[in-house]
């Protein structure tokens, strides 16, 4: 039950999904109490882009058009709140000399040329990759793909969470405080056997190993570049490292499969 509660205050965190107020009875508002409950959480943000690829099925949609608006539904659902973090960071590592100032520019919400960009080849990326696995794949075991895909990326942005300090003093990834090791650990590994499940029913053990791999690559790799530019992560860096877990799996399956 606890679990549940936890999935479902995420849910109302990471989507625009209405979420009961019985759940936050007791609820101290700390979001680093509800991270077991994130990569739960992405297989129920995952249900209306599972729906998408069904209906595009069923009435014969060329894959470009099913990828796009499985794509589209997935922002819609979330609010672009992982697509936002993404701009945000891109603009203020690129755009800025000093970490103060490229935290300075990841505050401002207007959005500047490497963010635009950085949204623009995300979405394309991702448009992309499912274009070839609903090509390649089943209905069911694009939907499979997709689930382990959403739930795998926000319990990569658990780990990333835990394992870096806090870059920006009264931030939202600061005020929200750190997760402990052992949830950012368990939330791991329920991404993880979620992704053995959905991307071994899609192509195989090599079909999980190269996705995992190219995923810890991706996730020690902009670790450091945190680490690096700004000393640490916020908020937006975990929207990032969401949609770089997203693409760098989805990357992984498209090569092995």
């Amino acid at each position: 039950m606890e679990l549940l509660k936890e999935t479902m205050r995420a849910l109302a965190f990471l989507s625009r999904w209405p979420v009961s107020p019985q759940w936050f009875e007791d609820y101290q508002g700390s979001l680093h109490d509800t991270v077991r409950g994130f990569p739960l959480a992405g297989i129920l943000i995952a249900v209306p882009a599972a729906v998408v690829i069904l209906v595009g099925h069923t009435l014969d949609l060329p894959e470009f058009v099913t990828a796009l608006l499985l794509v589209t539904t997935s922002i819609i659902v979330t609010g672009a709140l992982h697509e936002d973090g993404l701009a945000d960071a891109a603009d203020g590592f690129y755009g800025g000399k000093t970490s103060a100032r490229r935290l300075e520019i990841m505050k401002d919400s207007a959005i500047g040329s490497y963010g635009t960009l950085a949204l623009i080849l995300s979405v394309l990326l991702r448009v992309a990759f499912y274009m070839d696995i609903l090509s390649d794949l089943s209905p069911i075991a694009s939907i499979a793909v997709l689930v382990a895909t959403e739930a795998a990326s926000r319990a990569i942005l658990v780990k990333f969470w835990q394992m870096l300090p806090s870059a920006r003093s009264g931030g939202v990834a600061d005020s929200a405080g750190t997760p402990t090791e052992d949830a950012a650990n368990f939330s791991l590994i329920i991404g993880a056997v979620i992704l053995v499940i959905g991307y071994g029913a899609a192509g195989g053990p090599f079909a999980v190993i190269v996705p995992a791999c190219l995923a810890g690559l991706v996730f020690y790799g902009f670790a450091a570049l945190c680490r690096d530019k700004i000393g640490g992560q916020t908020g937006d860096t975990l929207g990032a490292m969401q949609q770089l877990a997203t693409i760098s799996l989805l990357l992984g399956l498209v090569i092995a499969v």
